[in-house]
């Protein structure tokens, strides 16, 4: 069954209240008192949309010492790693950060403003080191770790959250740390008294996330966006490969070619959202630079097995429970299965059915809920699971409307001629399984591929198709633009050969 774009949706419930540290720039550009009345047509505080606005203890990364920056959300909360020259020796002698410095980071969103927020983060710094340079002769290269800064996230406490469900126990978390809350589900089934027993408060979520529950159809994740929520993500229902293309926004590729213009800043609204490496994209924060494919299902499937046993020893019931996960797929009519093992001659490998782990849990009492046990193995093996294939891909510049855990649906072109060939050959009777490949009878509009070559692409339908965005980076190098790494998950493939 297909889910509606609601359901789909990571929606707020409630609004970040915490506190950042001041990050000031001059004012040269309101036409205000507050600038003496000047103004400049090219608005600095729109720098930071293509070199992002960095301090590392007050001290400002200038487009010229600023060598690389990476803003990674695919964990549990956003982290940094910066390297830059410290030309002036400034930092060296003023501005070394010692405990509690951190690090102030600021990306201007392209578009309106009012649609999408700026990334305002202050992180926390877990190194800095030297990695080049000095001696007298060149600058000192330094680079600099952080993890984003959240007070009390990393304290240890007991504490519990009384006869609520883990949606409730998450929500009220987020309001002590001061962070906002936000989930694709509205409730879970899963009411108990959840306590943490001394351990962090990071550990804490990732405890009750790790037992939630509502239903054996739905596994949960959860992690601290950029924007300071806690999101809690019922990842399941993202993956379906049914439903249309949404509307959404796109840019131009560099927001410095639109720098001083009135407007949204090459915004176009009710753009599909798709992302395609067609040639006529390029321009546009929709296309796709680089894309490549990643697989680690014999690595996973080795730790993991194809199927898990929850054990354990109910106290109640008094009696030994042992039932299997089978991790969750569509089963979407004409495509292929990618992470249960190859068919031959239409059935299942071995390995498929054989290849079973077993991970015992101790026991069970009536001070959880009734699914505690199994909800464990539940998440934990379908996270894993969806980790086995997928794809990365690179765009020319940000667009801010591509969050983690989201639908996009991508469309992959091949130009080389010998991948077109491939493409366009004649069907193999001898393919094993029902499904069809993507074949063009010989007949057919674009054959005339195989022998001069299509200028427009002949779509790899085995790569295109709807995707899940499991983790997102935001790249710097000089001289830049910003650009943006996505990390791709699917279940199921569309055979092409």
């Amino acid at each position: 069954m297909s889910e509606s774009i609601v359901e789909r949706n990571i929606l707020t419930v409630i609004e970040p209240a915490i506190a950042l540290d001041p990050l000031e720039i001059f004012d040269v550009e309101s036409d205000s008192e507050n600038s003496d009345n000047e103004t400049m047509k090219e608005k600095p505080s729109k720098v930071s949309s293509y070199i992002p606005l960095i301090r590392v203890n007050n001290y400002e990364l200038q487009g010229d010492r600023l060598n690389y920056f990476c803003l990674k959300n695919d964990g549990f909360y956003p982290t940094c790693k910066i390297i830059f020259d410290d030309v002036d020796g400034f930092f060296t002698a003023r501005f070394y950060p010692t405990d509690g410095d951190i690090v102030q980071v600021n990306i201007r969103s392209q578009g309106d403003e009012s649609t999408f927020k700026p990334i305002r983060i202050d992180f926390t710094i877990v190194d800095c080191k030297p990695v080049g340079g000095g001696g007298g002769a060149t600058a000192n290269r330094y680079m600099v770790m952080g993890r984003m800064f959240v007070p009390n996230l990393f304290t240890e406490n007991v504490e519990y959250e009384e006869e609520v469900t883990s949606w409730d126990a998450l929500l009220n978390i987020a309001e002590r740390l001061q962070l906002g809350y936000a989930s694709n589900v509205e409730e879970t089934a899963d009411t108990m008294t959840w306590t943490n027993p001394n351990d962090t408060t990071e550990t804490w979520i990732q405890d009750i996330v790790a037992n939630s529950y509502l239903s054996d159809e739905t596994f949960f994740n959860s992690y601290i966006d950029p924007y300071y929520y806690l999101t809690m993500v019922d990842v399941n229902r993202l993956f379906s490969q049914e439903g249309a293309i949404e509307a959404s926004q796109t840019f131009s590729t560099n927001p410095g070619d639109n720098f001083g213009a009135e407007g949204a800043d090459g915004q176009e609204d009710n753009f599909p959202n798709y992302l395609s490496n067609m040639i006529q994209m390029q321009g546009g924060a929709r296309y796709v630079s680089k894309h490549q494919l990643i697989n680690k299902s014999g690595e996973i499937s080795k730790a993991n097995g194809y199927k898990k046993y929850s054990q354990y020893w109910d106290l109640n019931a008094k009696e030994w429970i042992s039932e299997f996960v089978d991790p969750l797929t569509n089963n979407t009519p004409g495509m292929i299965p990618a992470t249960k093992g190859r068919l031959i001659d239409g059935e299942v490998e071995g390995p498929r059915t054989d290849q079973v782990k077993y991970k015992y849990l101790g026991t069970q009492g009536d001070n959880v809920h009734p699914e505690f046990q199994y909800s464990t193995v539940l998440n934990y093996q379908n996270i894993t699971e969806i980790n086995k294939i997928g794809m990365e891909i690179e765009l020319d510049t940000v667009n801010p409307a591509l969050v983690r855990y989201s639908r996009i649906y991508v469309q992959i072109l091949e130009y080389g001629i010998p991948v077109q060939n491939v493409l366009l050959a004649p069907s193999n009777n001898d393919i094993e399984g029902e499904q069809t490949p993507q074949t063009r009878s010989e007949g057919s509009e674009g054959n005339d591929a195989q022998t001069s070559g299509n200028q427009n692409g002949v779509v790899n339908e085995y790569l295109t198709g709807f995707y899940v965005i499991a983790g997102v980076e935001w790249l710097f190098t000089k001289p830049g633009p910003l650009r943006m790494k996505l990390k791709l998950q699917r279940r199921e493939f569309t055979p092409s050969t």
